[in-house]
Order: C-alpha cells, then structure tokens, then sequence
C-alpha cells in the first residue's frame, strides 16, 4: 500500500512539473500556468530566545521576512509585455509601492518546514492579478459588458467560425517566453490582439493569454475547451520575445470569431509552448 501511494504522489509530481510554464530559482518561482509567483524565506533562530515557543515565533517571523525580500526580487524580473519586466514597469514611487504593498498581502502556502539544523522554511505566493492590477492602466481598453450581455457580433466574410470556444497559437519551436501581456502581431506588425481588443476586467482575474505545454492540454484548458481555432504561430517578437506573430492569412479567421463569438473580449487566447 505504501508503495502504491509512493508511486501515485511520484506520477502526481511528475504531471505537475510537466504543465508548469514558468522560471524556476532556487527559492522560489513564476508560474505563468496558474498565474502565481511563490518565493521561500529561511528563517533561523536568534540567539538571545528565553524558550522554544519563543525561539519558534522569532524564526517564523524572520523566515517570512525573507520571503518577502524574495518575492520582491523575484516579481522584478517577471515579463510584462516583450519589452517591458517589472523593474521597468515600476516607473514611479507610488506604483512601486502599491506593488509592494500587493507583495505584503502575500499568503502563506502550506505548513512551515523545520529543518534539521533548527532554521525554519516558509514559502508565500502572491497571485499575479494583484500585481496586475496595479500596473494595468485604467484607460485602453474595451468597455466591460453588463452582467448577462453578450458580446456584439456582426456578419463578416471568411472562414466558419461557428462554435468556436478560444483561440489557440501553436508556438512550439518558436521560443516564445511567457508574459503577462502579450501581443498577437500580423506579418506588417500590425497588433491582432492587445489592450484595444480586451476589458481590463478580464486581463486582470484571467490573464491575458493562458499557456500550456502540448497540444492535448491546451486543448482541454478551461479557458479555451469546446472547439477552439487553433492557429499556427509564425514567429516570436520583441526584445523579451513575448509576442506571437501569425500569417496574414489567418488573421480574418481570428477576427471572424472574435466577432461571433468574443474570444479576444474574453481572454479566451491560450498559446501552446514546447
């Protein structure tokens, strides 16, 4: 039996390790998949404790002080658009210290560790939509829909779009990096899909394009299953190579079903990764 449940925890791993779509440091990581950045603080025990209920407190409390200096360090290096991280996004002091303030709001991820040599592990995670949400402007993008209210659509010419649930690009061998906002660009570099095609609302809870590791998983994403259009991707662009460049020939087909069925108002775009 224990070696049953050994095996399943394993395979259990394993799964999770091949749908993680991030950077991975030694303390901590950026999850693009389910949109979290985690950081590990180490905290040992001062000298000057009177009791082991003291000593425990004392490391707790500076093992999430560690933390937080390490979701600090780790959030500045997360990509914002292909030409923007953190660290540059973080223009102003009052910007820089309201996502400072979202990093404080951190929660804490399962129980502390206690290691062998009586220092404590502490691991916090702070979502990436409070960090959104704080650097995402108020203007540039389309207006949220009323409770209940479909999108608009209009009749255009092109390819059938009956149906269609999400967009899929199918990025594998292009060197995509993941990012928190990015691009579809036509051929001339015209933008397909930005800012003017999405609610901040949307952008913010859900991201503003999903990742997955294989056709299979992006196709049973939530944000996109049913019977999503999937378009092969081009190229990658931008200094970070965040951005998704598609052929000008597939350009009405995404258009068609954004007009029938609101797949870019929605964020329903998922981009498939090697």
């Amino acid at each position: 039996m224990k070696k049953l449940i050994s095996i399943l925890f394993c395979f259990g791993l394993l799964s999770a390790q091949s749908s993680f779509v991030g950077e991975q440091f030694d303390r901590g990581s950026i999850n693009y998949s389910d949109r979290t950045i985690q950081a590990t603080g180490i905290g040992f025990i001062p000298e000057n404790v009177i009791n082991a209920g003291q000593a425990r407190r004392a490391a707790l409390r500076i093992a999430k002080q560690d933390a937080m200096r390490q979701l600090i360090e780790i959030v500045n290096g997360v990509v914002v658009t292909s030409e923007t991280t953190m660290s540059n996004a973080m223009f102003d002091d009052v910007i820089k210290s309201r996502v400072q303030g979202a990093i404080r709001g951190a929660r804490q991820v399962g129980e502390p560790r206690y290691l062998s040599d009586t220092s404590i592990e502490v691991t916090y995670e702070v979502p990436m939509s409070g960090i959104s949400d704080v650097i995402t402007p108020p203007t540039g993008f389309l207006p949220s829909l009323a409770p209940g209210t479909a999108p608009e659509t209009s009749e255009t010419s092109g390819p059938t779009t009956s149906g269609i649930t999400g967009l899929i690009i199918d990025v594998r061998g292009l060197g995509l990096r993941p990012a928190m906002s990015p691009r579809i660009l036509d051929q001339n570099g015209g933008v397909v899909y930005g800012p003017g095609n999405y609610t901040r609302e949307y952008s913010i809870q859900n991201g503003v394009a999903g990742y997955a590791k294989g056709l299979d998983k992006a196709s049973a994403d939530d944000r996109v299953k049913g019977n999503p259009l999937v378009i092969k991707g081009v190229s990658a662009s931008g200094a970070n190579k965040a951005d998704v460049v598609i052929a000008n020939a597939d350009v009405m087909k995404i258009q068609s079903a954004n007009s029938a069925h609101g797949v870019l108002r929605d964020c329903r775009v998922l981009f498939v990764l090697d």
